[in-house]
C-alpha cells in the first residue's frame, strides 16, 4: 500500500499519542531519516521517547532540546541475578511456543534481548511503537507479543539483505505478521513480499531541499570535471571503483582533467589512499574525509557528477535505496550508479545505471552520460526525478501512518 501522497499540507493529527521510537544508535549521521522522522512526529505534537542502545545527549540536546525524551538502554551485566534469571525464563517460554526457532542462536539472542525492552515498554506505555530497521522489529515484536499496542517496522537496507543471507527469514515471520512494515523501493517491497512477509507501506524517502538544493549551472562541461563519491568507506560502497574510474576516465579524456572527491568515513581510508597512489592518480583526489550533513551537501553542490558505484557483497548486502542518490539530484548532479539492489529505481531519469559493477562499466555510464548532456541540462532532467524525494513528503506519509493507526486505538489508561 501507498500512501496518499497529493496531500498538499501534512495531515490534521486527530490524536496525539505517545510513540515510542527504537533504533540501534541515536541520533547518527548516517541516519538522518531516523532523525527527520522523530522531529516530524514532535512537530505534529506527539509525545516520542527515542530508545536505543547508544545515546548521544550532547547531540540529542543540541538537536531537540527538551523536546525529547531519550532512554538508553542499559547492558544485562547492569542487572542482577535475579533479573537475569527472569530474563532466560521468559526467553526459553517464548522459544517453546515457537519450536521451528529452537535450533537458531540468532533467535535465542535476539529474544533474550527483548526481555530488557518488555520491561521498558510496560514502564513507558506508549500508544505506538516504530522500529527503525528489521532488527530492532525483531524485538520489538518479541516484547509487545500479546499486546494490542501497534508496531511500525521500516525496513532500510541490511535488515533485509545480509541479515537474511545470514539468518533467515524465519525469525521475521515469527515476529513481524501482526506489524505494518515501511519500505522506501520497489527492490525493498519485493524482497519483503517474496520471502512471507505482508506487503508494506510504500513511503517515499525525503531529503530537506532547502539543505540539498540545485545551483546554475554551465551548457558545457568544463575543466576540471568534478567527480565525487559519498559514503561509509567500506567495500560495499566502491570508492575503489571511484578511483579505478577516475585514473580510466583521465586517460580516455585527458581534457576534462577529472578530479574526484570521496567524502566518507571508514576502515578503508588507507587503502583507497594507496590504491589513488598506485594508478597515480592521488593527485587529482581530494579525500577521502568525513564531512558532516551540511558539509555533504555543500559537497555535492560544488561537484557535476555523482558516482554511486555500490556492489552486491558476498554477505547478501547490496543497496536498497541510497539516499546519497537523491541528495545528489536534489543537487541538480546526474548519478552515475552500478545496478545494485534498489539504485535503478532511485535513479530513474535522474542519471545513467552502468550494465555492470566493475570499473569499466561505470566509465562507460559516465562517458554516455557528458556525451548526452551538458550540466544544465542535466539539472533539468534530475529535477523531476529527484522532486519526488522531498522531505515534507516523507514527513506526511510518516505522519498519516501514524494518524491511521492511532485512530483505529481506544483512548489510553495511564498510571
Amino acid at each position: 500500500m501507498v500512501i496518499e501522497d497529493s496531500l498538499k499540507q501534512p495531515p490534521a493529527v486527530l490524536r496525539r499519542g505517545r510513540v515510542v521510537v527504537i533504533t540501534r544508535s541515536f541520533p547518527r549521521l548516517s541516519e538522518t531519516f531516523v532523525i527527520d522522522h522523530v522531529r516530524a512526529l514532535i512537530q505534529a505534537g506527539h509525545e516520542v521517547i527515542v530508545v536505543a542502545r547508544r545515546v548521544d545527549a550532547a547531540s540529542v540536546s543540541d538537536q531537540f532540546g527538551k523536546s525529547l525524551q531519550t532512554v538508553q538502554l542499559p547492558p544485562w551485566t547492569a542487572f542482577g541475578t535475579p533479573s537475569l534469571l527472569v530474563g532466560a525464563r521468559r526467553t526459553a517460554a517464548w522459544m517453546r511456543r515457537h519450536p521451528t526457532l529452537l535450533s537458531s542462536r540468532i533467535a535465542w539472542k535476539r529474544v533474550f534481548y527483548a526481555q530488557r525492552l518488555k520491561d521498558l515498554l510496560v514502564r513507558l506505555q506508549p500508544d505506538l511503537v516504530h522500529a527503525h530497521f528489521g532488527t530492532n522489529g525483531i524485538d520489538a515484536g518479541i516484547a509487545l507479543e500479546g499486546e494490542s499496542i501497534p508496531l511500525v517496522c521500516n525496513f532500510h537496507g541490511f535488515d533485509a539483505t545480509s541479515f537474511p543471507h545470514k539468518h533467515g527469514w524465519a525469525l521475521y515471520r515469527a515476529t513481524l505478521q501482526q506489524a505494518t512494515l515501511v519500505a522506501h523501493s520497489n527492490f525493498m517491497e519485493a524482497l519483503l513480499v517474496d520471502h512471507g512477509l505482508s506487503r508494506p507501506t510504500r513511503i517515499v524517502m525525503g531529503v530537506d531541499r532547502s539543505i540539498f538544493k540545485s545551483r546554475p549551472r554551465p551548457d558545457q562541461w568544463t575543466a576540471p570535471l568534478r567527480l565525487i563519491s559519498v559514503g561509509r568507506l567500506e567495500r560495499k560502497k566502491g570508492h575503489d571503483l571511484a578511483i579505478d574510474v577516475l585514473a580510466r576516465l583521465r586517460q580516455l579524456a585527458p581534457e576534462l582533467d577529472a578530479r574526484l572527491r570521496i567524502v566518507g568515513a571508514g576502515p578503508e581510508a588507507a587503502q583507497l589512499r594507496k590504491l589513488a597512489r598506485s594508478l597515480g592518480v592521488d593527485k587529482s583526489i581530494h579525500g577521502p574525509e568525513p564531512a558532516s550533513h551540511g558539509e555533504v551537501a555543500a559537497a555535492l553542490g560544488e561537484s557535476d557528477i555523482a558516482l554511486v558505484p555500490s556492489r552486491v557483497m558476498p554477505d547478501g548486502w547490496q543497496e536498497s535505496f541510497c539516499r546519497v542518490a537523491i541528495e545528489a539530484m536534489a543537487c541538480g548532479l546526474p548519478v552515475v550508479a552500478t545496478p545494485t539492489g534498489g539504485l535503478p529505481d532511485t535513479v530513474g531519469s535522474g542519471g545513467t545505471i552502468a550494465r555492470r559493477a566493475d570499473a569499466e562499466a561505470l566509465t562507460e555510464a559516465l562517458l554516455t552520460t557528458i556525451r548526452q548532456s551538458g550540466p544544465a541540462e542535466w539539472a533539468r532532467r534530475v529535477r523531476p526525478a529527484s522532486e519526488i524525494y522531498d522531505i515534507s513528503r516523507m514527513d506526511r506519509g510518516y505522519l498519516e501512518l501514524t494518524r491511521r493507526l492511532l485512530q483505529s486505538l481506544p483512548e489510553p489508561r495511564r498510571d
